[in-house]
This record gives C-alpha cells, structure tokens and sequence, in this order.
C-alpha cells in the first residue's frame, strides 16, 4: 500500500527518522551528566519524543483526515515542541552557573522562575490548542485564542530572560570552570536557531486559522492576512520547515555535541587555576634554605 503525503507529511516522516538518533544521544547525556530536571539533558530526552510521537500522528491526521483528536494532537505536539528546547537551556544555565553564580539568590531564584514561566507557557499553548480545536461558537474560538497569545508571549519574555543571563554569565566568566565554558559557548550558538524558533512560535500564535465559526455557528473560510502563512498547520510549509523544524534540530545538534565534549569533573575555576600556575614550590623552598642556613654555603639546585 502506498502512502501518498503533502510536504508537511513528509518533513513529519524527516523528523522521526532524524530524531531517532537524538533519542539515543540524549539518552546516552542523561546517564552520563544526570537526569534532574535542573541538569537540562532530560528535556532533549523528551524533545526527541515530543518529535517522533508528533510526527507519527501528524502522518497518521494526513491519512485520516476525518479524524479530527489526531489533528488537535498533532498540532498540540508541534507547538509544545519550543517548551522542552527553552527548558532544557535554562537547565544548561544553571549548570554553567553551578557552584559558582548560581549561589547567588537573584540567580538560583531567577532559574526557578524562568522554569515555572516556561511550565505554564506550555501549560496554555495546550489548552488553547486544544480549545482551539474543539470550538463551537466564538466565545470558544476568542477564548481559544487568548490562551494561545499568552502562551506566546510569555515564551518571548523567556528567551529575553535567558538571553539576558547569558550575557551575565559571559560578563562573569573569569569565576566559571573551563567545562561550563564549553557549554556555555554551546548556548551562544544555540540561542540564534532558539530565537528564530521563538519568533515562529509567537507568529504562528497571532496566525488566523483558515475557518472559523460565524455568529451562528457554522464554519466560514477565512483570511488574507499575511500572518496566515505562520499557521504551523495550514500556513508555508517552507516557512514551517525553515523557522520551525529545521531552526529547532539546528541548537538541538548544537547541545548534542556540546553535551558529548564537556568534562563536567574538571571543576576548576580559572581564579584558582591563577593563583597556583605560578607558584614553584621547588623554588620557593630552595630561597627559603638559603635564607635561613649559614652565609657562604653553596646551595645547589
């Protein structure tokens, strides 16, 4: 039997197959550097997931078009994929900050907040999503709506928020171990691919569906605006491919392979690492002698 799929069955069947081995490597990360949330690992872990379950429904609401849940599902997963993405940086964060920065209070605090934000961020793109799905009357489809722009801008004001300690991280570098530096520099090229996935997500939040409901309940087709080619379901499969799918995988890759080259054991602070280059504990001890033994003695070296 041949399954025949648009471009956006098609990006879904690219998806699983690419993120197969992402499961694996994430996997591999989580046992190796630790599977708490504050770690960071554990959201590629479920990214991968996110992505290869997404996928396979999306192909599933191709073929079964009449099927409206696997629709809602679909498109609920390929929202909520920015979620694990941002968590998993404020997690990366927070190991760089580790016993350094983070036992500042305005860090540790700021961390948690930014984690909780992301929560309910995700929390009310899922229930718009699915509100969005399930409307029967405007009332449905404007409250839909609003959960969803919330959900948006609070992951903008998030990226803000971890943009803005990662600068502060790089301002204090100099008390932050050579490892962490590894993944923040891992950060730094992530956050464009991060950013222009963000800036899909809240577009694709303000994009107008392709129907909605008239005052009397029946479906009508809407609209001109040039926000409907954000739609992550409707809208340019290129756009979609581009902002979306392939910025995603680009930082995801980028945390792989920063994941799989730190040594998060080599845990010494460049101030320290100063203090001692320097010191000649051989010298020091034979200037020591020679002060304190006899005048004219020959103190060979």
């Amino acid at each position: 039997m041949t399954i025949h799929l648009d471009p956006r069955g098609d990006i879904a069947i690219a998806e699983i197959i690419v993120y197969l081995p992402v499961l694996v490597v994430s996997g591999i990360l989580v046992a190796r550097h630790g599977v708490a949330r504050k770690a960071g690992w554990i959201f590629l872990l479920i990214l991968s997931l996110v992505r290869i379950i997404g996928g396979a429904t999306a192909v599933a609401a191709e073929q079964n078009p009449s099927d409206k849940t696997l629709d809602i599902v679909s498109a609920t997963l390929t929202s909520a994929g920015v979620s694990p993405l941002l968590l998993a940086t404020i997690g990366f964060l927070g190991t760089v900050c580790y016993r350094t920065l983070g036992d500042e209070p305005l860090i540790w605090r700021g961390l948690r907040i930014m984690s909780l934000l992301c929560s309910v961020a995700l929390l009310l793109a899922i229930v718009g999503g699915v509100k969005m799905g399930n409307a029967k009357t405007i009332a449905d489809l404007n409250s839909a709506n609003t959960l969803r722009h919330a959900g948006a801008a609070m992951f903008a004001v998030l990226f803000v928020l971890i943009f803005l300690l990662h600068m502060y991280c790089w301002v204090s570098r100099s008390r932050i171990t050579k490892a962490r530096r590894t993944l923040l520099a891992s950060i730094s090229l992530a956050l464009p691919f991060l950013l222009i996935r963000v800036v899909y997500t809240v577009l694709s939040s303000a994009a107008p569906y392709t129907t909605s409901l008239s005052s009397a309940g029946g479906s009508t087709t809407t609209s001109n605006s040039p926000l409907a080619k954000f739609n992550s379901s409707t809208g340019s499969w290129i756009i979609y491919l581009l902002m979306s799918v392939l910025a995603e995988y680009a930082a995801v890759v980028i945390y792989c392979v920063a994941g799989t080259r730190i040594r998060l054991q080599d845990d010494v602070p460049d101030y320290i690492n100063s203090a001692t280059a320097d010191y000649d504990y051989d010298d020091d001890r034979y200037k020591f002698a020679r002060a304190q033994g006899p005048v004219g003695a020959n103190w060979g070296r």
